[in-house]
């Protein structure tokens, strides 16, 4: 132990000593680039994290204009309403989806061509129709579910097209994850864009129409949605499936083949993903359809701005190709970034907030400044705990990772709720910042191992603390 930490303090002395010698680089060059044959490593890393962001920022910038469309065209009870249909649509679809798009993505390609169909068709319609019973559910149970789903529940036009939207919901997440996994990412593009596209396109047919309530905001929602996933499924390029394996008997095996791993990918998920989508839940179920309004668009902006350093977390997991070495230098890349990215988006969100928000409405700065501006917050723990997540995904220890993060979400969503019940709106908001920011503490310990571990340790994984 003695030995390993006197060589780190030579290490780090001669990093701190180093000068550049005529035309070499600099010490701040070698800590984040490394030796010059890395600089390819790097420039791989970033192409991996440019091609996310234009990915992602197609898709947030038409839904970004259709929030702004919408919140100046319809009350703001009803545009909590369509809110609220869609976010507790999301959080059935992760709960209901049973680790399928999960595994589409990581095993499709490794099927025979003509076997691909009926493996998609088979996965997604065991997610959708599990999604169809939680969906079924909600409605009946709406009454006990804050009042939003209550309002929604109670009429049956919006209950019908809630289940339709939740089902088209599933069936998008599963088209998605087939997507990736045959390396055709234009579909899962395509359909994100076509979806909002037509959604613009009848917001403002109803517009056109004199129909602006709730139900025809949830009708664009629920109806895009379907037209967008058939759209789009042609895009996949299935081949025909063979005569036989389309029967019950073949897809009954592929289920018992799958099943175990699916449920695997499914509880790695939850326990990372799953705040996402009960924190706005809380706000259904705590505050006025009014306020879920304004909490939805806060949650927009400052979700559409902090995809950014998490893309850089995801690009480490994707180009860190098995290599302990690789892993660090990558952590060393990506983790300063994204905290200085971060940094400088609360700063901008901080000052910016209310003219940011005024793109709604003057009553949506008036009451959503102070939410955006604790929900920036949240940035910093975030940065931490994607990495961590990151780095254990290329240590193989995923179901330790599961449990921590678990255990992260249940006091994430109970910080947000004690807070939520006790002070509201911006109560919701605190909670999560301060119960995410105290998770972040205990999991910079295993970054930080990694970050500064000797890179010719033998075992990267095997002295990181529990």
């Amino acid at each position: 132990m003695a030995l390993r930490l006197s060589r780190r303090m030579i290490d780090r002395a001669a990093l701190l000593d180093a000068r550049p010698a005529p035309g070499g680089p600099s010490a701040l060059k070698r800590w984040f680039v490394g030796e010059e044959h890395h600089l390819s490593e790097l420039r791989r890393l970033l192409t991996t994290f440019g091609y996310l962001v234009a990915n992602q920022g197609a898709v947030a910038l038409i839904g970004l204009l259709y929030w702004m469309v919408v919140t100046h065209l319809f009350r703001a009870t009803y545009v909590g309403l369509a809110a609220a249909a869609a976010s507790t649509a999301v959080l059935l679809a992760a709960v209901g989806a049973l680790g399928i798009p999960l595994l589409l993505l990581a095993e499709i390609e490794s099927l025979q061509s003509a076997e691909r169909r009926v493996f998609f068709t088979t996965g997604t319609a065991i997610a959708s129709f599990v999604v169809l019973l939680l969906a079924v559910g909600t409605v009946a149970l709406s009454p006990w579910l804050g009042p939003s789903l209550h309002v929604i529940g109670s009429n049956p036009v919006s209950a019908l097209l809630f289940v339709v939207g939740s089902v088209a919901t599933m069936a998008g997440l599963s088209l998605d994850g087939a997507a990736v996994g045959l390396h055709r990412g234009a579909a899962q593009l395509w359909r994100g864009v076509l979806s909002s596209v037509f959604k613009l396109a009848c917001v403002g047919l109803l517009v056109l129409v004199s129909v602006r309530t709730a139900n025809g905001l949830i009708l664009a929602w629920a109806a895009t949605s379907v037209l967008a996933f058939f759209i789009c499924i042609p895009m996949l390029r299935l081949e025909q499936s063979r005569s036989g394996e389309g029967t019950l008997t073949h897809r009954q095996a592929l289920v018992r083949r799958y099943g175990t791993l699916s449920l695997q990918h499914h509880v790695l998920n939850l326990s990372i993903s799953s705040v996402f989508y009960t924190i706005p839940l809380m706000a259904t179920l705590l505050v006025t359809p009014r306020e879920v309004a304004y909490f939805s668009a806060a949650f927009l902006l400052g979700s559409a701005l902090m995809v950014f350093p998490y893309l850089l977390a995801l690009s480490l997991f994707a180009e860190r190709s098995g290599d302990p070495a690789l892993l660090q230098r990558n952590v060393r890349r990506t983790l300063p970034l994204g905290l200085a990215l971060t940094g400088l988006l609360i700063v901008i969100v901080e000052v910016g907030a209310p003219y940011a928000l005024h793109l709604f409405g003057a009553a949506y700065a008036a009451h959503g400044t102070t939410a955006l501006r604790l929900l920036i917050l949240v940035g910093p723990a975030y940065v931490i705990k994607d990495h961590y997540v990151s780095i254990r995904r290329a240590q193989h220890r995923m179901a330790h990772a599961a449990t921590i993060m678990s255990i992260g979400t249940v006091a994430e969503v109970s910080g947000a709720a004690v807070l939520g019940v006790l002070w509201g709106l911006n109560g919701i908001c605190l909670g999560w910042v301060v119960a995410a920011s105290c998770e972040a503490l205990f999991l910079l310990v295993p970054v930080l191992q990694v970050l500064h571990r000797a890179p010719d340790d033998p075992s990267p994984a095997a002295d990181v603390a529990h």
